[in-house]
């Protein structure tokens, strides 16, 4: 729970809101005046407070808080709600509610969270998403709120009869007929806590401004005699809010929320019972035991004979509570069934159930629905169905029973088809009843019902055909055949693409037949007389043809794909010189699609031509014939070749200096070996910090730093450089500074 305290702070969003889990002792979480948190608890008598860390990671600031179960509700000044389990406090969760103004919180048994604006009363039941108003109060919140019973208090200004703070009762129906509950004279309370002492009892604490120092008194109140005990205990910091684990007015201790007692049933085996308890203490386990068996965490007792049942539950905290249960036995249950059959599949069949026993209130499922009161049970298909009878006891009955079925003969003679041509819709299905049979019509596809007895402008197909009697409905499928007819040669001349990245490749139908014209579908086009196709890539294209009765016949042509021409490929390379430069490269090619091409380093050479200043190391060679295609790739590797007796590559930087001027080592430079670009010389004292740096060859550090000589000891320094050849070096290692 969280308060407002004075309106200057309303600008200022009060730091942080701590949590508290446990409740072994008597606990609870206080809210300083200068955002940080504290546990609170009373040990042996004596108060302790300890500064916590770890809720929302201190990214957000408290205003108002409460507490229910393991979870803790807190708001900003700005109005936004926030979400912590405090059993990972660090994650926080931002509500879609808000609560602008809010200055006092708190929740109830059920996790209900309550708050106050000014002397407005606001509810969020424990899942909802939208708050509601539930009234205005004739008292201005100046501090907490928290459930004591079932009543819900909240800390008020001097509205009480002599003037003074107090306490109001809220009517949380009626909130305009909220009353005051006590006064607190010389007590302006922002924080209450109400903190378990014991099994079946709590106290009622609240915070108030220190009398008599800069800290707050924790005050001790007689609720039930409604009149203040005095100060418990001061805390060396100014409290602005606090909450409980039990601020929803719940005891320490057991309750027995309900027992659920399931009779031994003669036809379905033993009794059970299960105990719905809770403890105050979130934290705290429950066991459970029967008939002074060794305790469980399991609240199910199973395979119960008839009798009763002496039922213990027990707390990790210490408490205990004792009640009872009955088993009692049940007769088998006995019921028949009446059973009407379906006819022609019609869902026309039905059940009708009796009870042969002396249970009452039963109710019945049909292959696992629902349990109805109703013992009929109509519009059934024939088949075998499983019943389920269960009476008041919830004693269960399993059985089954069969709906048979009735299918009269159907009123056909025959049937006249006629084959349809292709695509054309001139096929027709013509039916021949019999006599006397009643028929009320026929249709096709699930269409409209027809008298007559024809069907015509049929295309050829498969047709689901219904035949309606003034008793039965009958199902059949008929085929409307195609009429044979001859159909045409087609064959393809393909040419594959010129090169495996192009899709240049072409196709040619031809077609000799008899029922022309003929229109042709290239690749799911459109019909065209079109048989000639260019631009294609390689791969499977579907070819359909239509002759002039619109009659299709389709097949695939196949593109084929570029096949490259074998090559012989042979490399002479110049090694790269560390004084001379970069290496050499040239590539032969010899075969049928003169002339060829290579590409090296990102540029492109006939073969046989040169290819100069290549840098050292390992390339792709890419060789491509008179077409610009690729046709080939191989590695090519050029060495270094140094100079003999000559190290190109070296650097040279002093393992110690001495920067006393005496024109001897006074400075700390790098020596290279060879020819560098892009030097760059930096040096680090023992801190990480670069105290020296250039990108000037032959400039040293003199061993000052911001023009102040700077302590002798260990340097670590950086050179890094890119060689002629364009390979980038670093290196590193360490100086020592003497004086």
């Amino acid at each position: 729970m969280i308060r407002m305290r004075l309106l200057v702070f309303i600008s200022f969003l009060l730091s942080v809101f701590l949590s508290h889990y446990q409740v072994n002792g008597q606990s609870a979480i206080l809210v300083a005046s200068d955002g940080k948190f504290y546990d609170f608890d009373i040990v042996n008598g004596v108060c302790r407070t300890t500064e916590k860390t770890n809720i929302c990671n201190l990214n957000v600031r408290g205003f108002s808080v409460a507490q229910y179960k393991n979870k803790l509700y807190y708001n900003t000044g700005a109005g936004d709600l926030y979400e912590t389990d405090l059993q990972n406090p660090a994650l926080c969760k931002l509500m879609s509610v808000r609560t602008t103004g809010a200055n006092a919180m708190t929740t109830d048994k059920n996790g209900t969270l309550y708050w106050v604006s000014g002397n407005i009363l606001f509810r969020l039941p424990n899942g909802w998403t939208n708050a509601e108003l539930l009234g205005v109060m004739p008292f201005n919140a100046a501090g907490d709120l928290i459930f004591y019973g079932d009543k819900l208090l909240m800390a008020a200004d001097n509205n009480g009869p002599n003037r003074n703070f107090c306490l109001v009762e809220v009517n949380i129906t009626s909130p305009g007929d909220s009353k005051v509950y006590m006064e607190t004279p010389g007590y302006n309370i922002y924080g209450i806590m109400n903190i378990s002492n014991g099994c079946n009892e709590n106290k009622v604490y609240v915070t108030s401004n220190s009398l008599f120092g800069t800290g707050s008194d924790i005050v001790e109140l007689d609720m039930v005699n409604k009149r203040l005990v005095g100060v418990f205990c001061t805390v060396p910091f100014q409290v602005f809010d606090a909450a409980s684990i039990t601020e929803s007015g719940e005891l320490k201790g057991i309750n027995i929320n309900n027992i659920a007692v399931k009779p031994e049933c003669a036809n379905a085996g033993l009794g059970e019972i299960t105990v719905a308890a809770t403890s105050a203490s979130a934290s705290s386990k429950l066991f459970f035991s029967y008939n002074n068996n060794p305790a469980t965490e399991s609240a199910v007792f199973t395979n119960l004979p008839t009798g009763n049942y002496p039922i213990r539950v027990t707390s990790s905290d210490g408490c205990l509570k004792d009640t009872f249960a009955i088993v009692s036995y049940v007769d088998r249950l006995k019921v028949s069934m009446a059973t009407v059959p379906d006819t022609c599949g019609a869902l026309k069949g039905s059940v009708s159930i009796s009870n042969l026993s002396n249970h009452t209130g039963m109710r019945f499922s049909l292959d696992n629905a629902a349990y109805v009161a109703g013992n009929i049970f109509n519009n059934l298909g024939a088949g075998s169905k499983s019943l389920k009878v269960i009476e008041t006891n919830g004693c269960v009955l399993d059985t089954n029973f069969t709906v048979g079925t009735f299918q009269p003969p159907i009123p056909v003679n025959s049937l006249n088809i006629t084959s349809a041509n292709c695509t054309n819709a001139d096929g027709s299905i013509v039916i021949n009843y019999a006599a006397n049979t009643n028929v009320q019509g026929a249709r096709i596809n699930g269409g409209a019902v027809q008298n007559s007895n024809q069907f015509s402008n049929l295309v050829s197909g498969t047709y689901q055909l219904q035949i309606i009697t003034t008793s039965c409905i009958y199902d059949t499928t008929v085929i409307v055949p195609l009429k044979s007819t001859v159909a045409p040669t087609v064959t393809y001349i393909a040419n594959g693409p010129d090169c495996g990245t192009k899709a240049n490749g072409s196709l040619q139908i031809n077609l000799t037949g008899t029922v022309a014209p003929y229109t042709y579908s290239f690749n799911n086009s459109a019909y065209t007389t079109n048989t000639s196709y260019q631009q294609l890539a390689p791969g499977n294209y579907p070819v359909a043809v239509k002759d002039a009765q619109g009659c299709i016949f389709s097949g695939s042509a196949t593109i084929p794909p570029y096949v490259a021409k074998p090559v012989n490929v042979q490399f002479n390379t110049i090694p790269a010189d560390c004084w001379q430069g970069a290496g050499k490269v040239t590539v032969n090619v010899s075969g049928t699609e003169a002339p060829y091409f290579y590409r090296i380093n990102q540029r492109s050479f006939q073969a046989g031509q040169q290819a100069q200043g290549i840098p050292a190391g390992t390339y792709m060679v890419q060789i491509s014939n008179g077409n610009n295609c690729l046709i080939d790739s191989a590695q090519v590797t050029v060495t270094t070749q140094n100079t003999p007796g000559v190290i190109c590559d070296t650097v040279y930087v002093p393992t110690a200096f001495t920067p006393n001027a005496d024109g001897k080592n006074d400075e700390l430079r790098p020596t290279a070996g060879s020819v560098i670009n892009n030097f760059i010389f930096k040096v680090y004292n023992r801190s990480g910090q670069v105290v020296f740096e250039t990108r000037e060859p032959g400039k040293g550090w003199n061993g000052r730093y911001k023009g102040l000589e700077q302590p002798q000891g260990a340097y670590v320094w950086t050179f890094s450089y890119i060689t002629a050849s364009g390979i980038a070096k670093v290196w590193k290692g360490t100086a020592v500074l003497i004086r």
